[in-house]
């Protein structure tokens, strides 16, 4: 067994003694700083200057609102200008919109790669044999679908060569022949749901072409299907559209959801029964689940917090989910009624968009935990045990592992 996680991290009861004494507003963490610095100078000059009652009270209305206006870094439900679950690329989106930056955060909130555990032989020959790992990345001024190995190795670029500069989010098929994505083809379209061939001449094509945000692919487990969100009427709802050939749009045959608030992040039970997925229908973003035709709708969680990205493990059995119930993102798993609640991480940064390996002992997630986004695997029997995933990128997230350990196009674009 590896040696735990060790952090070099304050402990939460040091953090909470640290925070500004205006904690119980309900503004911005970073506006509360500024109203708490004002609040200071104004004391200071009150006290030695005579300042007219009304004149206070004008300063102090103004310095309010500018803190107010302030960004937050926990995401805000119902905030169209940047939280998680509303912006619209939300799966890359998300990150950045919770006060995501490629700046250094301060040497005491984050962890060092060097106090990181390292694979033993043995477990990186292990993680090697369970298939492949599809993630985004930039290199070059585009954004980008990459593969890489469990174990870090034989890592290339899928969409590199060709003519969509922006992929992420990808989705993997159940045969592992495919892959979705969301793209931004042109100025005029907001997001697309994108598919392209794993194997050594990769080939995309747009699965819908609406405008607006179409995105957050979820394959049937046949493989016929693809559950997403599509926006229309000024609202964003979950449709089943079906794969045909490829080069084919996909074509809408079911309409699942009507809730006057936004349901996204859909993700298919592996028997075929359920569809998991994120809502606001009840006023705070949170996990659902239903079945394929749209009926018995059933709330999993209720937390103050982003709850979302739920992705169900291979036997169906359990939800892994990405929450934000403390304040922060980590990985939390549930049973799939909704029992059984665990928590996986605990990083004062993100943890985030975890999927299991194929054989369900494993999850891969990235996290803000070193400063930039990193892919990091975690064992589900010992989630203390996380390693570092490696990659040729500085900024590398969004990570889903193959859900089957054989993929006979993956790697040959590579080899060539």
């Amino acid at each position: 067994m590896q040696p735990p996680l060790q952090r070099t991290l304050r402990s939460p009861r040091e953090k909470k003694q640290n925070q500004f004494r205006i904690s119980n507003s309900s503004m911005p963490s970073i506006g509360r700083g500024a109203l708490q610095c004002a609040l200071n100078h104004c004391e200071r000059a009150i006290a030695s200057v005579a300042i007219p009652k009304p004149v206070i009270g004008i300063l102090l209305l103004a310095t309010f609102l500018a803190a107010c206006a302030a960004p937050s870094q926990t995401p805000v439900a119902g905030d169209e200008t940047g939280a998680a679950e509303e912006t619209a690329d939300a799966t890359e989106a998300a990150p950045e919109a919770q006060g995501s930056n490629d700046t250094a955060e301060p040497a005491e909130t984050l962890e060092s790669l060097d106090t990181l555990p390292t694979l033993s032989v043995q477990k990186a020959q292990e993680l090697s044999q369970l298939g492949w790992i599809a993630f985004t990345a930039s290199e070059g001024g585009r954004r980008d679908v990459f593969l890489i190995r469990p174990d870090g190795s034989d890592e290339y670029t899928l969409t590199g060569g060709l003519a969509n500069t922006f992929a992420e989010a990808p989705l993997w098929s159940p045969d592992g022949s495919l892959i979705a994505f969301d793209g931004l083809p042109n100025s005029d379209v907001l997001r697309d749901v994108y598919l392209v061939t794993v194997d050594a001449d990769p080939e995309q094509w747009q699965f819908t072409t609406q405008p607006g945000f179409d995105c957050y692919p979820s394959f049937s487990p046949d493989g016929k299907y693809i559950v997403y969100m599509k926006e229309h009427d000024k609202n964003r709802d979950l449709f089943i559209a079906e794969v045909g050939r490829d080069g084919e749009e996909g074509k809408d045959i079911l309409q699942l959801t009507d809730a006057p608030e936004h349901d996204y992040e859909p993700n298919w039970s592996p028997d075929g029964d359920k569809i998991a997925f994120t809502s606001r229908r009840d006023g705070n973003s949170e996990i659902y689940v239903m079945d394929t035709d749209g009926s018995n709708v059933k709330r999993l969680t209720e937390s103050p917090g982003l709850d979302w990205r739920p992705v169900y493990s291979p036997d169906g059995e359990w939800i892994v989910f990405e929450s934000w119930r403390t304040g922060k993102g980590d990985i939390y798993l549930m049973r799939a009624d909704g029992s059984g609640l665990r928590q996986l991480t605990d990083s004062p940064l993100e943890d985030g968009n975890p999927t299991w390996s194929p054989d369900g002992k494993y999850i891969v997630f990235h996290s803000q935990r070193t400063g930039n986004y990193q892919l990091f695997i975690l064992e589900v029997a010992h989630p203390e045990n996380i390693w570092h995933l490696a990659t040729s990128s500085v900024r590398a997230l969004l990570p889903v592992w193959s859900p089957i350990t054989d993929i006979p196009g993956a790697g040959l674009a590579a080899a060539e």
